[in-house]
């Protein structure tokens, strides 16, 4: 990771749970790909510095610009400057030739999977966007029209179940912190008892995002229990193999 400063210029609310921001960066963002991050902190005329900063998920990159959303926890101005550590995490990893990507959101809010999105639309493949819990709370119109938007239930089921994980290329998950190893291990259940023969490497992603210490590793705060040694969400992370991970 590296640090550098950006410059708050605007600051909107989307919906009573999320606020997007537009920072004005320097050439070295542009580079961020879906599933990195950012940590950041406001630098205030103060000599406080807070040991813990707050991870950021941007949803648009531009030559100077990254527009992050996050939760109306903090007011945020324009003007003001932030200290930002970036890249956080590892690039989504996108299987080759793919042409059919479902994603599947519970009880959170897509945020790290939009900037995704935007991309594989700009590359004219397929996306399904399935919500459920919380997440339904996302407005919608702020998402690509092209993208299949379907409802699904508390219980990781939704309408037409078996044709979408059927024709899907790859399947990547996002659910939040206190559920993932369970609703994880669920769909990758399903997942196997749909799919004759062995579920591809690459196939299913789950995204281990939860709150991070360090975000370089040292703290090992993150651990993922895998097979073959644990990962760590915040450096091999966040999207993760489930043909890796140990459910049980």
């Amino acid at each position: 990771m590296r640090e550098t400063q950006a410059i708050i210029e605007r600051v909107r609310r989307i919906s009573p749970d999320l606020q997007q921001i537009d920072l004005s960066t320097d050439a070295s963002l542009s580079q961020l790909q879906p599933g990195q991050s950012l940590f950041a902190h406001v630098l205030e005329n103060t000599q406080y510095t807070p040991y813990l900063r707050e991870q950021w998920y941007p949803i648009a990159v531009g030559a100077a610009r990254v527009v992050v959303e996050l939760p109306p926890r903090q007011r945020y101005h324009p003007g003001q400057v932030v200290s930002v550590l970036t890249p956080v995490g590892r690039p989504l990893p996108m299987r080759t030739g793919a042409r059919h990507v479902l994603l599947i959101v519970h009880d959170t809010p897509p945020t790290p999977l939009i900037l995704l999105a935007h991309q594989l639309i700009a590359a004219e493949v397929a996306v399904t966007l399935v919500l459920s819990g919380n997440a339904l709370r996302y407005p919608l119109e702020l998402l690509p029209p092209q993208i299949e938007i379907i409802h699904g239930d508390t219980g990781w089921a939704w309408p037409e179940q078996v044709q979408t994980l059927g024709w899907a290329d790859q399947v990547i998950a996002l659910a939040p912190p206190y559920a993932q190893f369970e609703t994880y291990g669920a769909l990758y259940e399903t997942i196997g008892q749909l799919r004759a023969g062995a579920i591809p490497d690459g196939f299913a992603l789950g995204l281990f995002d939860q709150p991070l210490a360090c975000g370089t590793g040292a703290c090992q705060a993150c651990q993922v229990a895998c097979h073959g040694g644990d990962m760590l969400a915040c450096v091999d992370g966040p999207a993760i193999d489930l043909k890796r991970v140990r459910f049980r």
